[in-house]
């Protein structure tokens, strides 16, 4: 009795020490998120991207967890990416099957493209074959500017499925509705952001109205042509001779003249002579 009690005894302290044992341990096999994706550009990793409902991830679990109790003997860090909930990282990384394999190394990334057993994952790291492998380009390497912004469109569409999925399950609202919602959403949005380039365009770039050289000389000399013209319609005023109607009446008043005169100088000579006699 004594010693079946202290077997009992024995067996729960084995359990609880293993167990505190397996608690304190830090699971070899790491998330990686929208978050903290950037630490796989330091050291040497493989990541897998996979999705719950994927039936080749399941089945390929066991095999790279299996990896991951490797990585300390290997020296690398063994993660994992749900593209479910990080699809920004589907879209950065270029996914388009699960379950995709990456090794990176000091910022290099490349694909594994080789079986998915244990054994030639570790001959790929351990004998370093990855050397062999090309790495993505400049042009789809998952820090470039590009890249991030395919990953924001990739989690754009996500949030407009999941909203997509709200308002038919939880509102009910037919389908036809939700592409007129979102029908109407595309135009407003369309319209702010037009309205917001527009705006940026003339606060960074105000349009400027210059005249050009040629025309301001042309405006010039047409200006001094317009003041020869009046100095020297002013010089014709003051220099034409008398017009018709003035040397008619001149020449009438001076025949007034020599008529007065003409009347006077016989009364005049009549006076002198009556005076005489």
């Amino acid at each position: 009795m004594a010693a079946n009690i202290v077997r009992v005894l024995l067996g729960l302290v084995v359990l609880v020490g293993t167990s505190l044992v397996s608690a304190s341990k830090p699971d070899p096999l790491l998330k990686v998120t929208d978050d903290n994706w950037r630490m796989l550009l330091e050291g040497e990793w493989m990541v897998e991207f996979m999705a719950p409902w994927c039936p080749a991830c399941r089945s390929f679990e066991t095999t790279w967890r299996s990896l991951a109790e490797w990585s300390r003997d290997l020296d690398i860090s063994v993660g994992v990416v749900d593209v479910t909930e990080n699809p920004g990282l589907s879209g950065r990384f270029l996914v388009t099957s699960l379950p995709t394999i990456y090794h990176i190394k000091d910022g290099e990334f490349r694909v594994f493209q080789g079986e998915r057993k244990e054994s030639e994952l570790l001959k790929f790291v351990d004998d370093k074959l990855w050397q062999d492998v090309t790495p993505v380009s400049s042009w789809t390497h998952p820090n470039s500017f590009q890249m991030g912004i395919v990953g924001f469109f990739f989690r754009c569409a996500m949030f407009i499925r999941s909203f997509y999925s709200t308002l038919t399950t939880k509102y009910g609202i037919p389908e036809w509705g939700c592409y007129l919602i979102f029908a109407v959403l595309t135009i407003i949005t369309g319209l702010l952001l037009g309205l917001i380039f527009v705006v940026c365009c003339d606060w960074f770039f105000p349009a400027k109205y210059s005249i050009p050289a040629g025309a301001v000389h042309v405006q010039e000399a047409s200006f001094d042509d317009k003041d020869k013209d009046d100095e020297s319609d002013l010089i014709d005023d003051t220099e034409q001779p008398p017009s018709q109607s003035q040397s008619g009446e001149a020449g009438d008043s001076s025949v007034r003249r020599r008529q007065k005169q003409g009347e006077n100088s016989p009364s005049s000579a009549g006076d002198t002579t009556a005076a005489s006699s």
